[in-house]
Parts: structure tokens; sequence; C-alpha cells
């Protein structure tokens, strides 16, 4: 089955698609913590001083066209900082809204010289959330997702 245009992806209260949903406007949201290794490690260092971190949040229209996002680095992963509440923060910041599933069409941006998004992989058939292949939509296209 072909990549569809269009992607539903159900909520999960407490796993990867939390933080989705639709403010008031009608526009539809998409956030997550997610992570980058820039660069290899060297053996017997500590991965934690090179995993970046990052909040990110895009915004859709009502129809599902990318349209804006948001992000903040948030250091690396042995800063520990607190990327969870950031990324709720971000999402009141742009307005009213509800937690909810949503229909989006596959995007990317570039974000510190990395891809983010929701990419098709036409090897796969699939359609990945970047960087990290954090988690992947797959036929029959019905909002759940593999990790």
């Amino acid at each position: 089955m072909p990549i569809p245009k269009k992607i539903p992806i159900a909520r999960e209260e407490d796993y990867h698609t939390h933080y989705i949903g639709r403010y008031d406007n009608g526009n539809q949201f998409f956030g997550y913590e997610t992570f980058v290794f820039n660069a290899p490690y060297p053996p017997n260092e500590d991965w934690q001083k090179y995993r970046k971190e990052y909040v990110v949040l895009y915004i859709f229209d009502p129809k599902g066209n990318f349209i804006d996002f948001k992000y903040w680095y948030a250091g690396t992963t042995s800063e520990n900082k607190d990327t969870n509440a950031a990324l709720e923060l971000m999402i009141e910041s742009v307005g009213q809204y509800e937690f909810c599933d949503i229909i989006v069409k596959p995007f990317e941006v570039e974000i510190d010289g990395e891809i983010f998004g929701l990419i098709p992989n036409e090897e796969d058939e699939s359609i990945e959330l970047m960087p990290s292949s954090t988690i992947a939509f797959f036929s029959p296209w019905d909002g759940s997702y593999d990790t």
C-alpha cells in the first residue's frame, strides 16, 4: 500500500503521542521530546555527554498542512534539564488547546543541521518520526504506530 498524503495519529496518553491535539483556532499540534547523536562518541566515554536533547512543537493548519514549529535545545543528556515541563509550556504558549487525535501530512524541517519531522521511508513503506526514528507509522494507516 503506498504512503498516504495524510496520516491519522492516535493520541496515547503518557506515551509517544501524549502531546498531540488541536488549538481553539483549529490548528493541530504535535509536541515531543527527542534526541540526536551528532557524532559518534569514543569508546569508554559517557554517551550522555554526546546526546543532544530537544523539545519540539510542530503546528499544522486544520487541513493537516505543516505551517510552523518551535524548538528548544535542552543541552546534552548529562545536563539533565526538565524537557517535559518545557514542552508543556511551549504548547500552552500558543493558545487554548485540547489533547486529541490528529490527521497531518508528512513534512521535514532542519534544526541545527539535523532533519526533523514526519519523514516518508519509501523502502519500508512507512513514515518515521525523526530524528532518532522514535516511532513509525505503517499500513493500514489507522493512527497506530510502532516503536
